[in-house]
Order: structure tokens, then C-alpha cells, then sequence
């Protein structure tokens, strides 16, 4: 009886340690546009995090930023202004930067 409750506590403090992890935030695109499309994600530091050449109705892997608050800046092949959002990345999130199909492009960001 006694390993029994070692073995419950055991159990119960790995599953605790496990689910208590933090993971880096992970952002991926979706690009809803018939024209190849650039995204960069900006923080305020300066530092600048490029996902090019995001095919036609494709959507990327996902790719792990740091925590930061971020401007979005999807430049569409051949058109212009290029759309702008913002949001900001935090653990143990994933979050979809969606190029919306409209005219002029727009960008949104979706946590599922």
C-alpha cells in the first residue's frame, strides 16, 4: 500500500513538471492571394524575423519567435501598399498571420 501512494505522488508531481513547461511562441502564414507574398515580423528592438516567398494559397510550417510584441508586414508581389497589423507573441501560443485576398491586401492574425 505504501509503494502505491509513493507511486501516485511520483505520478502526480511528473505530470504537474510536465505540463507546467513553457514553450516559445510559433507563427506561421497563410497566404489566401493568387501573387507570391513576403512577411516580416518586426519587434521593437530592431530584430526581424522573414518568412519569404509564401506560394499562392499556401500555408507555411510553423517557425518559433520570441515573446514580443510584433508588427506584421505582408508585401504582396506586384502590389502595392503592403498590409500591416500588429499582435503580440506569447508562450506556450501558436498564432496564423492570414494575407487576406482583398483589394488592397490586408493581414490579420489568428490564435486558434
Amino acid at each position: 500500500m505504501d509503494n502505491l501512494v509513493r507511486y501516485i505522488i511520483v505520478a502526480g508531481l511528473l505530470l504537474c513538471l510536465s505540463s507546467c513547461s513553457n514553450d516559445p511562441p510559433r507563427v506561421r502564414v497563410s497566404n489566401q492571394r493568387q501573387e507570391i507574398t513576403d512577411v516580416q515580423l518586426k519587434r521593437s528592438s530592431g530584430t526581424t524575423v522573414n518568412i519569404n516567398d509564401v506560394g499562392p494559397g499556401s500555408t507555411t510550417g510553423y517557425i518559433e519567435v520570441s515573446v514580443s510584441p510584433y508588427e506584421v508586414d505582408a508585401k504582396v508581389e506586384n502590389v502595392s501598399p503592403s498590409a500591416t497589423t500588429f499582435f503580440t507573441a506569447d508562450e506556450d501560443e501558436t498564432y496564423t498571420v492570414v494575407v487576406l485576398n482583398t483589394t488592397p491586401p490586408t493581414v490579420r492574425v489568428d490564435k486558434p
